[in-house]
């Protein structure tokens, strides 16, 4: 895609980089270590409750209704049902593995797309320190870092210029988190911009059959294990937005219910409409910072306008943050504010405030969300607008340029 997807040589590390690495990666393991015997409301009420049901029941579990995640991440429970050691250490004794190995994927990233040690080493260690990371994992017992350590492989391999591996991976966090559906029309761009073949995203829906095969065998009603994503988007109703700083909590989250929360969706899917088509009518240069700055306003952007939106929903745009502040250390700030901003939410639930307020109005983190979404829009926007980005007619076909 340009010249930093070129093949890098693996990065020599001297003694000071090792000692370096191996004591953060101590820091980020006790963080977690401490943190892993803190026992939520999650835990009590969800997975610990699947955990026993698959114990007593096996596999048959599956064809019961009493999951509403997808297949695959059962399948894990149900593996851990099977240790002979406590299912809470080893189901945070997972995800805190997982950590490390997307600590060890954004340090990839980094090497791959500034090419710089330091920047590289500076990415795995910020990926283990990072609150909403550990906080996710080892204190709330939360999965989101599956999905997530796949997305970061799909953006590995775009940066290698792979994009049906990538999209492989992309296809694999679908099947784990209807959350990765937030960046998906960043993909829709690299598709008119030619950059990903149609039929990559066929990954998507055959990775996901895929995953609900073992599970439908086992007696579960097809239709119930298509329809899982749906299910989930019924639930949670009681406010427009759950303890995530987005317009509803400017306009307020707990009225008209009903018609917000349908007309918000038809919003959001209208904006989305009308900015591809807006970047749509012309053919760029696709860059690494482009891409990261199209997925990071697009995982900024959904949440915001998206109804029933949790306190963990901008995960996602956190460590995009991080990437994307990586490439331009002039945006240092941003992933500081939005990391503050996601973790503002997590203790907010954590800490069992309820239905109080926390300590600063959400009002004011979705007024400090909406100013990281326009500088990042302006960002794409000036991106666009310049002309040295553009392509010329004479790279475009004859019905593309028909069509201009």
């Amino acid at each position: 895609m340009n010249k930093l997807t070129e093949k890098r040589e693996a990065i020599k590390f001297d003694r000071a980089d090792i000692l370096y690495l191996a004591a953060i990666t101590v820091i980020g393991l006790a963080i977690r270590l401490i943190l892993r015997v803190v026992t939520t409301d999650d835990w009590v009420m969800y997975w610990d409750p699947w955990i026993s049901d698959l114990k007593e029941m096996g596999f048959s579990y599956l064809a019961t209704d009493r999951y509403d995640y997808t297949p695959t991440f059962v399948y894990i429970l149900w593996a851990i049902s099977k240790l002979p050691i406590n299912p809470m250490t080893a189901y945070k004794g997972l995800h805190i593995a997982l950590d490390f190995v997307a600590a060890v994927i954004m340090g990839k990233i980094a090497w791959k797309v500034t090419g710089s040690k330091i920047k590289s080493i500076a990415a795995y260690g910020l990926m283990l320190l990072v609150p909403t990371i550990w906080a996710n994992s080892a204190l709330w017992a939360q999965c989101d870092i599956i999905f997530m350590t796949f997305l970061l492989l799909c953006f590995y391999y775009f940066f290698e210029d792979r994009p049906n591996l990538a999209m492989f991976f992309y296809g694999m966090a679908f099947v784990f988190k209807l959350q990765s559906l937030f960046i998906f029309p960043f993909l829709v761009i690299l598709w008119v911009n030619k950059k990903v073949q149609l039929k990559a995203f066929l990954w998507i829906p055959v990775l996901y059959f895929l995953s609900i095969v073992p599970a439908w065998i086992a007696g579960r009603p097809l239709m119930d294990l298509i329809n899982i994503y749906m299910a989930q988007g019924a639930q949670d109703v009681w406010s427009l937005s759950i303890k995530w700083p987005n317009i509803y909590q400017i306009i307020g989250n707990q009225y008209f219910l009903l018609e917000y929360a349908s007309s918000g969706t038809w919003l959001i899917l209208g904006i989305l409409m009308i900015l591809m088509y807006a970047m749509a009518r012309k053919r760029y240069r696709i860059t690494n910072e482009f891409i990261v700055q199209m997925a990071l306003f697009f995982a900024i952007l959904t949440p915001y306008f998206l109804p029933h939106m949790h306190e963990r929903y901008g995960c996602v745009a956190d460590i995009l943050a991080i990437i994307y502040a990586l490439m331009n250390i002039k945006k240092f700030y941003f992933p500081l504010a939005h990391i503050l901003i996601s973790f503002n939410c997590y203790m907010a639930y954590l800490s069992h405030l309820g239905s109080d307020e926390p300590a600063i109005y959400y009002g004011v983190w979705a007024f400090a969300e909406l100013g990281l979404l326009i500088l990042v829009g302006l960002d794409v926007w000036n991106y666009l607008k310049n002309p040295d980005n553009q392509l010329p007619d004479s790279q475009l076909s004859v019905k593309e340029k028909e069509a201009a």
